[in-house]
C-alpha cells in the first residue's frame, strides 16, 4: 500500500491488555501510518515516557527504537472533557488523524456503577465529542469502539450482533456502564460511522498463554491450582464464552480498514456450540496443575447454606475468604443462559482468515503459562518475547 493510502489512528486504552495486542498487530499492517497513543501522565512521568517504556516492554529496546517515528504519545485523560488533550496535540490530530479506536475502559468488576460510568460512559462521550471536532475540522473518517458481549447481561437467550436493549438486567456495573455507552453511541447525532466490537471473556494468547493480569476466568483456575479451597461453588453445567486475546486483536485489526465493517456491530465471541462448560474448565485446571480433583458444590446448596447462619458457621473461614475474593464473578460461575450467535461477524472475518480457536486447542497454553509464571509473579522469559507474533498473524499483514 502506498503511503498516501495509509491511515493514522488514535487509540485509547493502548496501555491495556487488548490495546497492546492491537498495537503489536497494527505495526505489522502496511495500511497503518502513525499510531497516536492516548496516555495519562502519571506521578510526574510524562505520557511520552510511559509510552516509550511500554514499547520497550513489548518489543525490547532495539525494536522499540525502530517504532519511535510511528508511535506518538498524546497526553490525555479519558475522564476529562475533551479527553484532556491539549491544544497542540489536538491540532496535530486534526491535521493527521483518520480513525479512532476507543479501547480505554474500566474492567474492574468490583467498581461501583458511578466509578464504572466515569470511564466507560463519560469517557465514551468525551471520545465522541473529540471525534466530532476531528471530523468537522480535520480528516477523521471513522470511530471503532471496543465494548463487551456482556452488554447482553442477563438476557437469557441467544443474542445476535444487532441486539442491544432487550430489557435485560446486568451482573455488574461494568456490564451496565458498557451497555449505556453503546446506547449513547446509537443516540449520538454524527456524520461518521461508529463500529462496535464486542469481545466475550478474554484470556491470554492462544499460542503462548501470555497474559499480564489474572482476572475473571483466572480466579477459579488459581483457587483450584493452589488448592485454596476444599470444594468449588458453581453451576457445573453453565457455559462460559471464552476467546483468546490474539483472536480479539486479529479480528479488530482485520475489521478496522474494512469499509463493509463501518457502522456495524460485531460479536468477537466463541459463539453458541463453541463455549466451554464450567465443569470442564475446572477439571482442566486441576488436571494440569496435578492436584486432586475437588468436589463441586452446586449453587443452590451454597445459597441455602449462606442464608442459614448455623450451617454457614460449619464451613471454614478460608472457604468464606475465597468466596469473598471471587464475589464479583459469581454471576458467571452461577451460570447465565445468555449465549451468542456471531454468524455475521464470522462471515465478514472469513475474508481475512480470522476465526476463533476452540478452547481445547489452546487451553494447555493458557494454564501452563499460569503455572510457569507463578500467576504472573515471575515470567519465565523476557516480556517482549511474548509479543512476537506467530507466523499466521504476520502473514495476514
Amino acid at each position: 500500500m502506498h503511503n498516501s493510502e495509509q491511515k493514522n489512528i488514535l487509540i485509547t486504552g493502548g496501555t491495556g491488555f487488548v490495546g497492546k495486542a492491537v498495537i503489536a498487530r497494527l505495526l505489522a499492517q502496511p495500511w497503518v501510518g502513525r499510531i497516536y497513543v492516548l496516555a495519562r501522565p502519571h506521578r510526574g512521568r510524562p505520557a511520552s515516557e510511559r509510552v516509550e517504556q511500554q514499547l520497550k516492554t513489548m518489543f525490547g529496546a532495539d525494536q522499540a527504537a525502530s517504532f519511535s517515528d510511528r508511535i506518538v504519545a498524546v497526553a490525555g485523560d479519558l475522564t476529562a472533557p475533551g479527553m484532556g488533550i491539549g491544544a497542540d496535540d489536538l491540532a496535530l490530530l486534526k491535521s493527521s488523524c483518520h480513525q479512532i479506536l476507543h479501547c480505554g475502559a474500566s474492567t474492574d468488576f468490583a467498581a461501583s456503577l458511578t466509578e464504572a460510568r466515569a470511564i466507560n460512559l463519560d469517557g465514551t462521550r468525551y471520545v465522541l465529542t473529540v471525534a466530532d471536532e476531528l471530523r468537522r475540522d480535520g480528516m477523521l473518517q471513522r470511530v471503532d469502539y471496543v465494548s463487551t458481549a456482556y452488554v447482553a447481561g442477563t438476557a437469557g437467550r441467544v443474542v445476535n450482533e444487532t441486539d442491544l436493549d432487550m430489557g435485560q438486567g446486568f451482573l455488574s456495573p461494568y456490564e451496565q456502564s458498557k451497555f449505556e455507552a453503546e446506547k449513547l453511541i446509537h443516540s449520538w447525532t454524527r456524520d461518521y460511522p461508529v463500529t462496535i466490537h464486542r469481545p466475550s471473556i478474554v484470556v491470554g494468547q492462544s499460542y503462548n498463554g501470555y497474559t499480564p493480569h489474572f482476572k475473571v476466568l483466572y480466579w477459579p483456575l488459581m483457587i483450584l491450582a493452589r488448592e485454596m479451597a476444599q470444594f468449588f461453588v458453581c453451576n457445573p453445567n453453565s457455559y462460559l464464552d471464552v476467546v483468546p486475546v490474539d483472536y480479539v486483536a486479529d479480528a479488530i485489526v482485520a475489521l478496522l480498514p474494512d469499509p463493509e465493517a463501518a457502522g456495524r456491530t460485531f460479536l468477537l465471541t466463541a459463539g453458541r456450540g463453541r463455549e466451554i462448560r464450567v465443569r470442564q474448565l475446572l477439571v482442566d485446571a486441576m488436571d494440569l496443575a496435578q492436584v486432586k480433583r475437588k468436589p463441586i458444590m452446586p449453587m443452590w446448596i451454597f445459597d441455602f447454606i449462606r442464608k442459614v447462619p448455623p450451617l454457614a458457621r460449619l464451613l471454614p473461614n478460608d472457604f468464606w475468604a475465597v468466596v469473598d475474593m471471587v464475589e464479583p464473578y459469581h454471576g458467571y460461575l452461577r451460570g447465565i443462559k445468555t449465549r451468542f450467535n456471531p454468524d455475521q461477524t464470522l462471515k465478514l472475518l472469513a475474508k481475512s482468515g480470522v476465526k476463533p480457536p476452540v478452547w481445547h486447542s489452546y487451553k494447555d497454553k493458557i494454564l501452563q503459562f499460569c503455572i510457569d509464571s507463578r500467576w504472573g509473579k515471575k515470567l519465565p522469559q523476557p516480556e517482549y518475547t511474548y509479543y512476537t507474533l506467530p507466523e499466521v498473524a504476520t502473514q495476514q499483514a
